[in-house]
């Protein structure tokens, strides 16, 4: 008989612990939501990709018009040009395919810091000249070859700088957190426009006034796209910083 009146009180202290347990992962969870088949932090302004050939061919139009629980790509970064003579192969298409249904869409170069940063600026702004940009340019720089860390940041500079002469609009820096840590964070490129990749739950850096962009995942699901996809969000300030007039 005590046993039996034992059993209520317990089940009823398990039942309350079990819904605190629920309630506080509900909590947790509510700053990451499913979609695009990738978990997407919330609370951002603007969600969008970054393409390349290795995307294959695009059907843009079911990219374009795809909306989950109301959320839709914002805009879309195209690979254009890598080194002093690469030009991906899906450039054009990608560019006038995005083009023709008014999704916001700008380029980035891939940096080779063994190869003229003169070069490469001159290649990266003679390639996208002809097309009305709507997003900032992007200098994309992963790798860090036979360069030292000074050398690397004179040479970024010196990218950055002969591209803004010629487009006006002086570029955004794409990388990942670990590279940006090691070498480029408390540089004299630190202050510029930072456009960071974290695969991880969080980017340690996306509080910063600068950072403007994460790439959170490789791995999510278009429409149109027949490949895994780079899906990246943006804060508020990506319309003032980074989308041009």
């Amino acid at each position: 008989m005590k046993i039996k009146k034992l059993i209520l009180p317990i089940f009823i202290g398990v039942s309350i612990l079990m819904i605190g347990v629920i309630l506080l992962d509900t909590k947790r969870s509510s700053f990451i939501y499913s979609d695009f088949g990738v978990k997407i932090p919330a609370n951002y302004a603007l969600m969008g990709i970054d393409i390349s050939h290795h995307q294959g061919d695009i059907n843009f139009k079911e990219a374009v018009e795809m909306t989950k629980n109301g959320d839709s790509l914002d805009f879309v970064y195209i690979k254009a040009t890598e080194g002093t003579d690469f030009c991906d192969r899906n450039f054009e298409q990608n560019a006038e395919g995005f083009a023709a249904l008014r999704m916001r869409y700008g380029f980035y170069h891939y940096y080779l810091p063994r190869e003229s940063a003169e070069a490469q600026a001159l290649y990266f702004c003679e390639t996208i000249k002809t097309y009305n940009i709507k997003l900032r340019p992007v200098v994309d720089i992963e790798v860090l070859e036979e360069s030292s860390k000074l050398d690397l940041v004179d040479s970024l500079t010196v990218f950055i700088n002969r591209v803004e002469e010629i487009l006006t609009y002086r570029p955004m820096i794409y990388s990942y957190v670990s590279f940006y840590e090691d070498y480029l964070l408390g540089t004299s490129l630190d202050s510029e426009l930072y456009w960071l990749a974290s695969y991880s739950a969080k980017n340690p850096y996306i509080e910063k006034e600068n950072v403007l962009m994460w790439q959170f995942t490789d791995q999510a699901t278009v429409n149109g796209i027949a490949t895994p996809v780079d899906l990246n969000v943006a804060k508020s300030s990506f319309r003032k910083k980074v989308i041009l007039k």
